[in-house]
């Protein structure tokens, strides 16, 4: 994944789980997204949708680790995400 790859697919994350997080969160992740901190928006995003144990799908898994990898952030919120087939 390059990063212009990087950066199209952290960008689509907040629109992608509008619906299934409050607002004040998706305002912070926003506000990653237009500093260019898409390290930071994936991880924060994936932590919240496991703390919040947010139903995902296995691809929405699989996309957030492989983002997450391809930036050198930590995964360990993956491990507890809600995954629904």
């Amino acid at each position: 994944m390059n990063e212009s790859e990087i950066i199209e697919r952290a960008e689509a994350l907040p629109d992608r789980f509008a619906d299934r997080l409050p607002a004040q969160t998706l305002d912070s992740l926003r506000l990653m997204e237009a500093g260019g901190e898409y390290g930071e928006l994936a991880i924060e995003l994936a932590a919240s949708l496991a703390a919040r144990s947010v139903p995902v799908t296995p691809a929405e898994r699989d996309e957030l680790a492989a983002l997450l990898a391809a930036m050198g952030m930590p995964a360990d919120p993956i491990a507890q995400l809600n995954v629904q087939s």
